[in-house]
């Protein structure tokens, strides 16, 4: 779990950036426009929102969420489909926002950094009534700045107000609204692999090149949600809650990004580049009901969890693209963008209109047995259908699709703080597509176990260590018995195995420490081509992911009178190298980046903070999906933040 504390001492802006320093977690690119470019042991994290699934969709269209909104990151590793549903078998991340509360809450931030960035931001909270049987939360955002890249602002406008009703101390209703708009562009570009990773006569290419089209490019997204989380607790035993959600989101995005150097040209200087125009939007309704009771049989207390889910998701994708004009990498001259190119014989446009409802029932038993055992038995059944309608090509097709997935574990309590566990899980994730004989894909089923042992030697230290291996099956794989090739058939297969290690120590008052390792090995283990025994390509998947970040703040001692509030902090990240091309034949070098940050309390009431991540200014390369789509990381980026509370 990832505390607001932590990622505030980091300088985290965005979900992506406060897991950095988090085992089994390995993020890449430079991308400002998802918080989602994360892998958790090799595979996509299934993503939440206070504990509703997040919509379905491309990483350009998914759903954001502001660092300022949240209260906390929480990581679910290995595969959690038995209470969540559908998702890879990599794990879970479930964002939990800031919600009411009767304390009162008056904070106003400002921040300014690199690349122009002005940011003003506020928190109230507090009681409407004496009683404080109900309680207001309202945290509001409003960014403005530019992009690394290109001649482009990065704007933001945020508004999140909550309100709870606790008529009595057994039930509580709570409402949350989100609103959220961003006006930006790409910070990262499509480069090749020749002049990153590889020479080129020209020289390098600056990872500030902007590959774009100033007079084209635009990313304009609107999102809004309203739900509500109910509670009431109907006796010693029993406890019945709700979780309910609306999700609307519209992008409009036009860009221009290169496809790889162009082969006729000898120099290696000419990027060849598509432009495309892409305006998905959705609509998502989640409801997740479930009652929870405790009691004992016997020796043995139980904590029985009992629920039904239903997931709905309309989306619309209207996209079309074209090969526009080619850039000089190295003397880049940006012409205007033909529009006639989206209607001409090289264009590729699409509207793609689809439903998507799922319905789960899940159980789930937590068995104490006398003070050392603990056991988990969980299992949940899903029923997924799919409508997929082609609006312009005029065909429809339809998946239905179900799964059942289990889950087992036992963790022994001994003393001095030590739990040893086992356990086991299952996950599915349905594939939409038919295979050349138009026989719908069936799900991706993963199973994982794992071993391992947590040491909680009081509130001062927690250091735990486990083993893993993944399996996914059902994996899309080229289909050799389909001469035109483009089928795909389902003989894949994806195993992810290793090893972690993560402690958080404070060794002292006011110091903290938190070290992450992970040995990871990701092989498709069944393909039909070049990938075949090879590391997947599709995210990077670094071998060895290792992290340490320590912050101190001075509270006694010779220097409390002087110095008294001031702390330090500083991180390191390391990054194996990982593989980019299907064969493995290309290899992305391995990279360490170095953060750090000073800030000073005043009391309750003023906090000052200046934090700085590649402080070293690093051109590296985060990953390459082939030759033609390298990737820099983010370059040396500087923030400086004042809040005060009242």
């Amino acid at each position: 779990m990832v505390t607001r504390d932590r990622f505030e001492a980091q300088g985290a802006q965005s979900v992506n950036e406060a897991l950095r320093y988090t085992a089994s977690v390995s993020t890449y690119g430079a991308g400002t426009r998802s918080d989602w470019y994360t892998a958790v042991r090799g595979f996509v994290p299934a993503t939440y929102l206070d504990g509703l699934q997040l919509p379905n969709t491309i990483n350009l269209a998914s759903w954001r969420v502001d660092p300022w909104q949240i209260e906390r990151v929480e990581l679910l590793r290995g595969p959690a489909s038995v209470l969540y549903g559908q998702g890879d078998p990599g794990g879970t991340v479930n964002v939990v926002t800031k919600q009411p509360t009767a304390e009162p809450i008056r904070e106003i931030e400002v921040q300014y950094g690199s690349h122009a960035r002005k940011q003003v931001a506020g928190d109230f909270g507090g009681a409407l009534d004496a009683d404080g049987k109900l309680s207001y939360r309202l945290t509001a955002l409003a960014r403005d700045g530019n992009l690394p890249l290109g001649p482009f602002n990065d704007q933001r406008l945020m508004i999140a107000p909550s309100l709870t009703w606790k008529p009595s101390a057994d039930t509580t209703l709570t409402l949350l609204a989100n609103y959220l708009r961003d006006k930006t562009n790409a910070s990262d570009s499509f480069l090749p692999a020749q002049g990153t990773i590889l020479p080129n006569p020209n020289g390098k290419i600056p990872a500030t090149r902007f590959t774009g089209s100033p007079d084209f490019d635009a990313y304009e997204k609107t999102q809004y949600s309203l739900g509500y989380q109910f509670e009431h607790r109907l006796d010693d035993t029993w406890t019945v809650r709700q979780n309910a959600r609306y999700m609307h989101l519209r992008l409009d995005d036009r860009m221009t990004y290169g496809v790889g150097l162009d082969p006729s040209d000898p120099t290696q200087r000419t990027l060849l580049r598509y432009a495309g125009i892409a305006q998905p939007s959705y609509g998502r309704l989640d409801i997740d009901t479930q009652a929870q009771a405790r009691f004992a049989t016997g020796m043995v207390r139980h904590t029985l969890l009992a629920g039904v889910d239903y997931q709905r998701q309309t989306t619309r994708d209207p996209e079309n693209y074209a090969l526009t004009s080619s850039l000089d990498l190295y003397n880049p001259v940006y012409q205007p963008t033909d529009r006639s190119i989206f209607s001409g014989p090289g264009a590729s446009p699409q509207d793609i209109r689809q439903r998507q409802t799922q319905l789960g029932l899940y159980l789930q038993d937590q068995l104490k047995l006398g003070e050392r055992w603990v056991f988990t038995l969980g299992g949940r059944h899903d029923w997924a259908d799919t409508r997929t309608d082609d609006l312009l090509g005029g065909t429809t097709a339809s998946q239905r699709d179900a799964a059942f997935t289990g889950r087992v574990g036992v963790v022994y309590l001994a003393p001095y703080g030590i739990s040893p566990y086992l356990s086991y899980s299952t996950s599915f994730n349905p594939t939409v597509g038919t295979d050349r004989n138009g026989q719908a894909f069936k799900p991706t089923k993963g199973r994982q176990v794992e071993a391992g042992v947590k040491v909680q030697a009081g509130s001062k230290a927690s250091v735990t260590a486990s083993v893993f291996r993944i399996h996914q099956r059902n994996v899309l794989t080229p289909d050799l018995d389909d001469p035109a090739g483009t089928h795909s058939t389902q003989t894949g297969e994806v195993r992810s195995q290793g090893f972690e290690l993560e402690a958080t120590v404070q060794p002292m008052a006011g110091w903290n420490v938190i070290a992450g390792y992970t040995y990871q090995d990701v092989r498709n283990t069944r393909a039909n081509d070049a990938s075949l025994d090879k590391w997947p390509i599709a995210i990077p998947t670094p071998r060895q992911i290792a992290s340490l970040w320590t912050d101190y703040r001075i509270r006694s001692g010779v220097l409390q009178g002087v110095l008294q509030g001031v702390g330090i902090g500083a991180g390191v990240r390391y990054v194996s190298p990982t593989a980019g091309a299907q064969d493995n034949a290309l290899r992305v070098p391995g990279y360490a980046l170095f953060d750090a940050a000073i800030f000073y309390s005043a009391g309750r009431h003023w906090r000052l903070a200046l934090n700085g991540t590649n402080l070293a200014n690093r051109e590296v390369i985060s990953g390459c999906y082939d030759a033609t789509r390298c990737i820099y990381a983010n370059g040396r980026t500087v923030l400086a933040t004042a809040k005060y509370a009242w």
